[in-house]
């Protein structure tokens, strides 16, 4: 741990932690209840109840004996101990390429290829040109191996979501120790959203990785040197995934709200500026190929869709019809943007009470599982029956046993997280990495409310839950850490 970085919290960092606290536990209460809808046969629920129990007992009891390795042979370990789990999912479990994926793995491709037909003859590049940045940065590993089927992109893509495990470990190592760090890393390995997420040609899996590569990096070295790194990995996050912006303002408002040292504030400076620069960089090398950029130019679109209660917030076709899709709206853009913020303020001017619900509706999608969401279960509850190693079982059976293996763990992680959140903000110290995970799992649990919410969209902020979680033993029975 870096002790230079266990800072004494103030009034208003406590009342964020201990929001973190009460929210975690609502979280966990909203899913204890979806363990009630359409109660399957028991047998599923002991199933999926002790696949939950399994995979945090393991995460926990786990830690102490890996501890007494080296670093380097944790974050190995780890790594392959994700990698061997990922690749099995892709060999079992991964459906056919269908809607972003599909789309993903194929401009990837094309973009390898250098055919890039595709960017000015589709409006999906013109609007949502940021979508360009992962199929780019993807497109150069597939032109080094001269490969892009759909299996390869898979396994390509597995690597980066193993990558994830010995870099979250990494940064729990510099908040609390070794068995935390090896703890948290298992638990969110060992999490139904991880494994599911693995099946699938994503653009989350490179995103995080490099959140929490340049999340380790500004933790370990806290100065001008480290800030320029970190920047550099969050730059190349951000041209895979707009998401890490949430955490660009956490490592901000962390810093302000702990109070650190000028040192701090150089390191701060540094990563915006090398995240900004770096950013931009690659914009100037892709322009070539993405003449429109790699921002998103109708930011508007997710606001519409996420307040739209027809959908509770969700993708839906109409929306898609009527914003997007629009021949008028495409070819007059100030248009369609005057149009789309008078429909979200009649979204917004549908009363207290609908907004409410509203907002309940998509915690739930957010935050809980439906089955039906599960991208490995894609072409598995298509079917009426499957085979399997213990005969054949029907598709809803499996459907309802993963749904409830995932209602338990998440059920079981929140309540944990919700307790040693609770007695971290109790605490005097907080060390700065935890506070920057806290912050951004908040600052995006906020922005949902408003943008447009999908079950996967949650994964990027689970290592805070995870830390968080990972440290209760040693915050509940070991003593306080020094600091400045």
């Amino acid at each position: 741990m870096n002790d230079t970085l266990n800072c004494k919290q103030n009034i208003l960092h406590r009342i964020a932690i201990f929001l973190f606290s009460a929210w975690c536990f609502f979280l966990a209460w909203r899913n204890m209840l979806r363990l009630f809808v359409a109660p399957p046969l028991w047998y599923i629920s002991v199933a999926a109840g002790a696949a939950a129990l399994l995979s945090i007992a393991v995460s926990f009891l786990a830690a102490k004996p890996l501890s007494k390795l080296k670093g380097w042979q944790i974050a190995a370990l780890l790594f392959a101990i994700s990698l061997a789990l990922k690749l099995l999912v892709v060999f079992s479990f991964a459906p056919a390429e269908y809607s972003d994926f599909q789309t993903f793995r194929a401009g990837a491709a094309l973009t390898a290829k250098r055919d890039m037909f595709f960017i000015t003859s589709l409006p999906y590049y013109s609007i949502w040109a940021y979508q360009f940045g992962f199929e780019w940065l993807i497109s150069l590993i597939f032109r080094l191996f001269g490969r892009w089927d759909p299996v390869f992109g898979l396994v390509v893509n597995s690597f980066f979501a193993a990558g994830c495990t010995p870099a979250l470990y990494a940064v729990v190592k510099e908040v609390r120790d070794k068995k935390a760090g090896i703890c948290a890393a298992l638990l969110f390995t060992l999490l139904p959203i991880t494994i599911n997420l693995s099946a699938v040609f994503t653009n989350q899996h490179v995103s995080l990785f490099f959140i929490l590569l340049g999340l380790w990096l500004l933790l370990k070295r806290p100065d001008w040197l480290g800030g320029l790194l970190s920047g550099f990995c969050l730059a190349v996050a951000k041209v895979a995934r707009a998401d890490v912006i949430v955490y660009i303002a956490a490592i901000a408002v962390a810093i302000v709200l702990l109070k650190r040292s000028k040192r701090a504030f150089i390191a701060l400076a540094c990563c915006v500026i090398a995240y900004f620069g770096f950013f931009k960089a690659a914009e100037i090398i892709v322009s070539p190929l993405q003449p429109f950029g790699l921002g998103n130019n109708f930011p508007l679109y997710k606001f519409a869709v996420g307040l739209d209660e027809a959908s509770s917030g969700r993708y839906s076709v109409r929306m898609q019809n009527e914003i997007f899709n629009n021949e008028t709206y495409l070819a007059d853009h100030a248009l369609r943007d005057a149009e789309t913020m008078k429909l979200i303020k009649e979204e917004l001017s549908i009363g207290p009470a609908r907004l409410a619900k509203l907002f309940l509706a998509k915690i739930d999608i957010q935050w809980t599982n439906l089955y039906h969401s599960y991208e490995m279960l894609h072409d598995i509850v298509q079917q009426e029956t499957v085979r399997t190693p213990i005969g054949s079982v029907t598709s809803k059976v499996i459907a309802r046993t993963v749904m409830q293996w995932d209602d338990f763990s998440r059920m079981l992680l929140f309540a944990a997280a919700g307790l040693a959140g609770f007695v971290l903000g109790t605490k005097k110290r907080m060390h700065l990495g935890a506070s920057v995970l806290i912050l951004a799992f908040m600052a995006f649990s906020a922005i949902a409310f408003a943008i447009e919410v999908q079950y996967r969209y949650s994964y990027f902020v689970f290592p805070a839950v995870c830390m968080v979680a990972a440290m209760l033993p040693a915050i509940l029975f070991e003593e306080e850490p020094a600091g400045e």
